[in-house]
Parts: C-alpha cells; structure tokens; sequence
C-alpha cells in the first residue's frame, strides 16, 4: 500500500542514515521502524483512511501514542 506522510526534517536524515547503513531502501527502512514501535508498545491496532484526508490513520486500542522522538530513539539504537 503506497501512502504519503510528513517526517520532521532532523528525524528525515537520521532515518536515511539508518537506510543507508543497512542497505535498505527508505521505504523500507520507514516500515522497520513503525513495525518496531507498534511491537515495543504492545498493542492491537486498527488502521483506517480519514474520510477527510484520505490519509492512513492507526488506532491504538490500549497504550499511549508512539511520538516522533521514541521513533529517532529506536532508529539511534540501530546506528
């Protein structure tokens, strides 16, 4: 499935650094780490497209939401 999302630009670099270090592409290097933080929260989820963006939205049944910094903390731990 193809979607578009904002990456802040800090959080950009470090994610194409990661992509880069493990030869992966960033699509592929983006998907690691979503599977990552949705398996370190341990949590069921639904994932729907908002009516109004037409953008994919996940939600969490139990647990808090997983932040942008949490995301840079994992892609730091694989450098």
């Amino acid at each position: 499935m193809r979607t578009t999302i904002d990456i802040p630009n800090g959080l950009h670099e470090r994610l194409k650094e990661y992509a880069a270090q493990g030869g992966l592409s960033l699509s592929s290097a983006a998907v690691e780490m979503m599977a990552r933080g949705m398996t370190s929260v341990d949590v069921h989820t639904a994932v729907k497209v908002d009516p109004h963006t037409s953008l994919l939205t996940f939600n969490f049944q139990r647990g808090r939401p997983v932040t942008a910094a949490e995301v840079a903390d994992l892609v730091d731990e694989d450098a």
